[in-house]
């Protein structure tokens, strides 16, 4: 028995049947704008189009980083199976930016691997090669034709620095 209360055995309880809620369960969430809670009316019917920002990867991976992918994981799921919205969730992940490259800067990570005697060049090269394989991999995604030709640009830049140094 898992309740501490013990009922007599000379008086039954009647069984009720609960009342049927007076209308579906609505989600409400606090709006920022108007400092309330308000009922959520999706834009386009019954589809959530949903973006987030992500982790921005500079470091190892955190609890930070965790929390907020199991957070936004719960409420899509309550959203998508209590509340029977059609959810597209996009979360970004953004891989490298000025500030990344600043902080990376102040810790002198480009320093050190550049006075770092210890490592071979072929290391460094191939170092090189993977960077430049993950920037072209960004840029066959681009759409922006601005974009692509800066992607260009830089592509061509270390290309024939790599060729240069594999030359001497």
């Amino acid at each position: 028995m898992c309740s501490t209360h013990q009922q007599k055995s000379s008086s039954t309880s009647l069984w009720k049947r609960p009342e049927a809620a007076a209308a579906e369960a609505q989600l409400h969430l606090y709006n920022s704008f108007t400092k309330k809670k308000e009922l959520f009316v999706p834009i386009n019917g019954n589809e959530i189009r949903w973006y987030s920002c992500g982790p921005t990867v500079y470091d190892t991976s955190h609890m930070g980083h965790a929390r907020s992918y199991i957070s936004f994981d719960i409420l899509r799921r309550v959203m998508a199976d209590y509340f029977g919205y059609d959810i597209l969730y996009c979360m970004n992940i953004t891989d490298i930016d000025d500030k990344i490259i600043k902080r990376a800067r102040e810790r002198y990570l480009i320093k050190k691997y550049k006075d770092d005697t210890t490592i071979p060049i072929e290391k460094v090269l191939e170092d090189c090669q993977l960077a430049l394989k993950h920037v072209k991999d960004v840029r066959s995604r681009e759409t922006d034709k601005d974009k692509q030709a800066m992607y260009d640009k830089q592509i061509s830049t270390v290309e024939n620095s790599l060729q240069n140094i594999a030359a001497v």
